[in-house]
């Protein structure tokens, strides 16, 4: 029998393509229409490390809440492993969240009542999975703070803590990691410790998405889309795309 019609595996699929998107906030009200994203197209292949930079206000953050299936674009096409996420209804988009998508924040958004390992076990429990207690003290030792499992987000130090939330992200074994400003509130040596991480993890095929104004994260990435007034303006090598990026932003750097 021929296979040539069968639908491609989840490992042959482009995991992220984005087609003509758009996000406009008060689309109904001319006069307070918001084009937070404006008609932007890309495509994001597994195992790729990506950066999304911009000045703010250009719809990074706005995109990354439709990539994580947090938002509905208003019009356009977003198939994540081959599914268009504006088709779905919010249950079928919460399911698609909680399999396909690791979240890491800024912020941590651990509970703090919740030991790291209960915290990372949160998304296994939220999916009805088994085994759960061993996947997420797995998850733990991936990002090598099996020793920290019973310790609350209190007795954790800030890059511990987002070690935490790494493991979280990657426990489902997701199709991709999303990082919002995941460097933003840690310091320069933490910062550099998690981007090791990251990177390590990128080296194992972990595809990885990251909303960033820090330049040296960004560049720390394969690969660099430039935002500017909800458009992209470039997409490229990381090296080529800062560089633009810098010149392009003289006067606000300085």
């Amino acid at each position: 029998m021929s296979l040539a019609h069968e639908p491609p595996t989840r490992a042959a699929q482009t995991p992220v393509v984005i087609e003509e998107l758009r996000k406009i906030y008060h689309a109904d009200r001319a006069e307070l229409a918001v084009r937070a994203v404006d008609g932007i197209s890309f495509r994001i292949e597994r195992g790729e490390s990506v950066a999304i930079v911009g000045p703010s206000g250009c719809g990074k953050s706005t995109l990354l809440h439709v990539l994580g299936c947090l938002d509905r674009p208003t019009s356009g096409r977003y198939f994540l492993e081959g599914r268009d996420v504006a088709r779905l209804d919010e249950d079928e988009r919460a399911a698609a969240r909680n399999r396909h998508i690791g979240f890491v924040f800024q912020s941590f958004n651990l509970l703090p009542r919740m030991d790291a390992v209960e915290n990372v076990e949160l998304p296994l429990l939220y999916a009805g999975q088994r085994d759960t207690r061993a996947r997420a003290l797995r998850a733990l030792e991936r990002v090598g703070l099996a020793d920290r499992a019973h310790h609350r987000p209190n007795e954790l130090s800030g890059g511990q803590k987002q070690r935490v939330a790494i493991a979280r992200a990657l426990v489902t074994e997701p199709s991709i990691v999303l990082g919002d400003e995941p460097t933003g509130a840690l310091d320069s040596r933490t910062g550099r410790e998690v981007m090791e991480l990251l990177g390590r993890l990128h080296a194992e095929g972990t595809t990885i998405v990251l909303v960033t104004h820090d330049l040296s994260v960004a560049r720390s990435q394969d690969r660099v889309i430039r935002m500017r007034d909800g458009k992209i303006v470039g997409d490229g090598p990381a090296a080529a795309e800062i560089e633009a990026f810098v010149q392009e932003n003289a006067g606000e750097i300085a």
